[in-house]
């Protein structure tokens, strides 16, 4: 793989310190050595059970600006000790003493079409030895260490013909986590790239939909019911093709605490709440196509979930519900309630 450019930093933690230490750092030159064969393979790496897609975040405004992908871009374009310097000063600010110490690489050179951008953080027990008293950083690679913990390392991945164009999305890993996407270490993921996983429209309604279906399961306060049965009828007709996070589904709709509390239970992981999709109006129907109310004189009232309020008219006193319909009899049959 042609690699053009390596640098390595010496990064000790550095979150919520007035004057963290010195970052040391050193150009490395791609040779015939352990250390430029191991680099070499996490530079072209990009598939795997520990890989995920991720897409950079916009400002808190919408707008498509992300600092740490800024950062990249000024890196790639005229990649240096200092350009480089910046976004190690940026990992360091995240960085705990639960993560500790680390050497971080920067590398940078062409995959195929693509113009490739790689970082990545070792443990420094990780088969590197830094001395970091002088200033400057000396790197010597240990064949047995190496052998031992080749396998432990966070990288994140960005690849564009023309990265100002790009860089939007990339790859990341965590070696050191399990397989699962959720277990990509936060202060990496989040605080450090200021990234989310990817996923498609499909999958995201598909859990919104499943989540607004489990709680109505499993919350018995009828008035809870009622605020999340009213959502899930319009939201087709308000959400389509738009982006939106499950909570801001929740905010759309004024839905109350106890409603928005049995939603977000119901999902694989509470930061899910948070996270962006592109609703599709067709994937929520395959999951809740029906809303089906049951009254305490025995009379079930089904209809399409996004077509019950324009179906059945309903007038309210107190806690008593009148629905009315109009139409010709389609069909009849008795069956199982």
């Amino acid at each position: 793989m042609p690699i053009t450019n390596v640098f390595a930093y010496l990064i000790a933690p550095g979150k919520g310190l007035s004057n963290p230490p010195v970052i040391s750092s050193k150009e490395i030159i791609i040779e015939q050595n352990k250390l430029s064969i191991m680099l070499s393979g996490v530079f072209s790496d990009q598939t795997g059970a520990h890989n995920f897609e991720i897409t950079f975040n916009p400002d808190a405004n919408g707008k498509q600006l992300n600092e740490c992908r800024s950062l990249m871009l000024s890196f790639y374009e005229l990649p240096s000790i200092a350009t480089g310097l910046l976004i190690a000063q940026r990992l360091q600010n995240v960085t705990d003493n639960r993560s500790g110490t680390g050497l971080f690489f920067l590398l940078s050179g062409l995959h195929g079409l693509q113009r490739r951008l790689v970082m990545s953080r070792f443990p420094t027990d990780q088969a590197i030895l830094a001395d970091a008293a002088s200033g400057s950083l000396d790197v010597e690679f240990l064949e047995q260490v190496f052998i031992k913990r080749l396998t432990s390392y966070k990288a994140a991945m960005v690849e564009h013909p023309s990265p100002p164009d790009g860089f939007w999305k990339g790859i990341a890993t965590d070696r050191q986590a399990g397989q699962s996407g959720e277990h990509i270490s936060e202060y990496w993921l989040r605080d450090f790239l200021n990234a989310d996983f990817s996923e498609t429209p499909a999958q995201g309604t598909r859990r919104l939909a499943t989540a607004l279906k489990e709680a109505l399961k499993t919350n018995p306060n009828l008035t809870v019911k009622s605020e999340i049965a009213h959502a899930s009828s319009l939201a087709t007709a308000v959400f389509e093709n738009k982006s939106l996070t499950i909570q801001g589904f929740c905010d759309h709709f004024a839905l109350s605490t106890a409603a928005q509390e049995t939603i977000k239970t119901a999902l694989p992981k509470p930061s899910l709440f948070g996270k962006t999709f592109e609703f599709d109006a067709n994937q929520f129907k395959v999951v809740a196509p029906f809303r089906t109310v049951e009254m305490n004189t025995g009379a079930i009232l089904t209809a399409p979930s996004d077509e019950f309020e324009k179906i059945f008219e309903t007038t309210h006193s107190g806690d008593i519900i009148e629905y009315k319909t109009r139409g010709r009899v389609s069909d009849q049959r008795l069956a199982k309630k």
